[in-house]
């Protein structure tokens, strides 16, 4: 009987043992996609129409927060390239709650346990506090900005002639412009229409491509440096999208 509990103590010994060296494993796999993620490649899920017809909902994207500079506890490191005309981005608008430390933690842990399939910052009135928002940059500080039917028309600082966003941008996408309603007032916002404006020299003008959907720099305005966290460069899924948007 002594030599059975013995037994059963040694066994439980060596499970507990067990379970704290997976567990010791799965932090470090975490810390490890953590540091990956912040500094140089994290995936997010599309989850609005706000992208079409370049991005749709459910689509899974790299992108990489070395482009822009990473923020980090020491602050924010510089990056290896400016924001240019037709980059797609992960945004902050400038009304977004930035969560505090520990909701971003446990966010990112059920990011990374459910392969960014979840998030806790994500979804209802969480995800219009927090963002972040994919979208398009349109124009760059000290540039003029307007639209006439759902094209953006932009003359860039020291010009003194207006091209369309298209000619401007070394990026190919197509925009998915809509009828706005009847009576619909030109002021309002998503319509097809915007007033001259000209960019501050730290402001950049963001657009979703489904021009009649998005919520953009046309309603919130344009957007500081530090609000552009990471340069979209690849859609990974679903297979049939693979590829840089």
């Amino acid at each position: 009987m002594f030599a059975a509990k013995r037994r059963s103590y040694a066994e439980a010994v060596e499970s507990r043992r067990r379970l704290g060296s997976r567990l010791l494993l799965l932090l470090l796999v975490f810390l490890s996609f953590q540091v990956v993620s912040g500094l140089f490649v994290a995936a997010y899920s599309v989850s609005s129409r706000s992208m079409s017809p370049t991005l749709a909902p459910g689509d899974l994207v790299l992108a990489t927060p070395l482009a822009f500079g990473p923020k980090t506890v020491f602050g924010k490191l510089p990056g290896f390239r400016h924001p240019a005309r037709g980059d797609i981005v992960l945004a902050e608008p400038p009304f977004a709650m930035r969560p505090g430390f520990w909701p971003t933690v446990f966010d990112s842990f059920v990011r990374f346990v459910t392969f960014q399939r979840f998030s806790l910052l994500s979804h209802g009135h969480s995800a219009v506090l927090a963002g972040p928002t994919v979208q398009r940059i349109v124009a760059l500080p000290g540039d003029t900005i307007e639209m006439k039917n759902y094209v953006f028309r932009v003359k860039p600082a020291g010009s003194g002639h207006f091209l369309t966003e298209f000619e401007l941008s070394s990026a190919r996408y197509d925009i998915a412009p809509s009828q706005s309603p009847q009576g619909w007032n030109e002021a309002f916002p998503a319509s097809g229409s915007m007033p001259e404006r000209t960019l501050g020299k730290d402001e950049y003008f963001l657009a979703g491509d489904a021009r009649g959907l998005a919520s953009d720099s046309r309603l919130w305005g344009p957007v500081k440096p530090d609000r552009l966290l990471a340069l979209v460069i690849l859609c990974y899924w679903p297979p049939s999208r693979f590829g840089s948007p």
